[in-house]
């Protein structure tokens, strides 16, 4: 399983150079199933290749096409903003490699970029409001800018000074969240041992059909 690199790392601050397809140096259904493991598992709707470590220019995202029923992981192999809308929107953002820190970031609302899939084949796709934004987070980290650096030294000072208070919300949060999940798992365990014993003291006889 990938894991999140420190985030003093100068690795999340140097661009990954292209995913090359010719010479994959490993299988991009192998990277990007891994990715997408890791992206759910630190509970990100979004997780750039670089984060984890990774030298490509791909991330994942959980995110809806044209056509799709639901959402779904998707990978991002040599993402390329082609076009921005001149409307923005501000909204909050947070990041996985830098937890318990929240900046108003501005973003465009509306954008259009190019990218492969893990058959190396290209698409365009454009997406708007979360999705617009999501991307535009991760392209940043490929390019080697972190959401830090789009805010004013202001924002990030009262970011910052607040990041102890959201991590004791956050491990609170995490604390409650294994309590429900060890409950549940206790009620389950206590339904299976009672269905078990009532199929043990139920009818014994043998059906004698021909």
């Amino acid at each position: 399983m990938y894991q999140l690199i420190e985030e003093a790392s100068k690795v999340l601050r140097t661009p990954p150079p292209e995913f090359d397809f010719e010479n994959p140096p490993e299988p991009p259904e192998e990277i990007a199933k891994n990715m997408a493991e890791a992206m759910d598992k630190f509970g990100g709707l979004g997780l750039s290749a670089n984060q984890v470590g990774l030298p490509y220019r791909m991330f994942v995202m959980r995110t809806m096409h044209e056509g799709d029923t639901e959402s779904k992981v998707v990978p991002y192999f040599n993402p390329e903003l082609t076009r921005v809308s001149q409307e923005t929107e501000l909204m909050k953002e947070g990041c996985l490699s830098f937890p318990d820190i929240f900046l108003m970031i501005k973003r465009s609302k509306t954008i259009e970029f190019k990218y492969q899939d893990v058959e190396g084949k290209e698409h365009t796709a454009v997406l708007e409001g979360l999705g617009a934004r999501c991307v535009q987070h991760e392209i940043d980290h490929l390019n080697g800018i972190l959401f830090l650096q789009r805010a004013s030294k202001l924002k990030l000072e009262r970011a910052m000074k607040a990041r102890p208070k959201q991590k004791k919300k956050r491990l609170e949060y995490e604390r409650r969240l294994a309590l429900a999940k060890y409950f549940q798992e206790l009620r389950t365990k206590d339904a299976e041992e009672s269905n078990d014993g009532e199929d043990m003291s139920g009818d014994n006889s043998v059906s004698q059909e021909s």
